[in-house]
């Protein structure tokens, strides 16, 4: 009895262990690469200069994946943008460092994985397609 008593409180207490270390949790620094992401989608949807309405996307038209290296200090972001008012309709893979204005976009996969695989990138946040 006192074993599976001792077994219980184990386990309640790897969940909460577990629960509260939640990518799903951001940072203040995570609500600035968003804020960036966001930002320079926004810049990039309004540039044509033809009649169309202006886009006004927000956090919620987007998911994101987001990695941090502590040692260079570098946010990669696995991205689904929006796209013509539709949400999360086009991949996007970004490199952010907070000390720079604008995110940098990655054109090939291969070089956000070479990014990935070059540090020890953890992933800190989670939101829509990637939080399922």
């Amino acid at each position: 009895m006192k074993k599976n008593i001792v077994l219980l409180l184990s386990l309640l207490l790897g969940v909460l262990v577990i629960s509260g270390c939640s990518s799903n949790n951001k940072s203040e620094e995570t609500q600035k690469v968003i804020d960036k992401i966001v930002e320079k989608q926004n810049k990039i949807a309004n540039s044509d200069d033809d009649d169309k309405g202006k886009y006004h996307y927000t956090e919620d038209d987007f998911s994101f994946l987001i990695y941090y290296d502590k040692d260079q200090q570098l946010y990669l972001v696995d991205s689904w943008i929006p796209f013509e008012n539709k949400p999360n309709d086009m991949r996007r893979k970004w490199g952010v460092s907070l000390d720079e204005e604008e995110p940098k976009r990655f054109t090939y996969d291969s070089d956000f994985n070479d990014y990935k695989k070059s540090g020890d990138y953890e992933v800190v946040y989670k939101s829509g397609k990637f939080a399922d």
